[in-house]
């Protein structure tokens, strides 16, 4: 169990905390993730007592933690297809966009997806679904 907790300090060096500023969410759970297997490495599921308790229940916060990577990846791809949808719902209705202060209107006559983002054509310009202002 000591060795656990250096390597604990080791992942809170200077560079680690400069990864925390860009992305709090990957930092904890790569932390929490090198923290648990060092400590599973190191414990004796046979012995008894505390011990043993202890390595239940980090097997079942592992489990869970991995459960909710699942259903992140999940809605993230949810998401996605929600924003295919609704671009190609847009196909031939009338819309207002906002492109900087440009306001423009028409009608929705294609659809294409760059790198999965959908982008609208309207009047032969293509406009991001998050510059619409109207739909008519």
């Amino acid at each position: 169990m000591a060795e656990v907790g250096a390597i604990g300090s080791t992942g809170s060096s200077s560079s680690g905390s400069s990864q925390q500023k860009s992305s709090n969410t990957e930092l904890g759970t790569d932390t929490f993730l090198q923290l648990l297997i060092t400590q599973m490495r190191y414990q004796d599921p046979f012995s008894g007592g505390q011990d043993s308790n202890e390595y239940m229940n980090q097997i079942a916060q592992f489990t869970m933690l991995e459960r909710l990577i699942q259903l992140q990846q999940t809605m993230e791809s949810f998401t996605e297809q929600q924003g295919y949808t609704q671009a190609l719902n847009l196909l031939n209705k009338n819309v207002e966009v906002n492109d900087n202060g440009n306001i423009s209107q028409g009608e929705v006559t294609a659809v294409r997806f760059v790198d999965g983002e959908p982008r609208i054509t309207i009047n032969e310009v293509e406009y991001t679904l998050d510059m619409i202002t109207l739909i008519e």
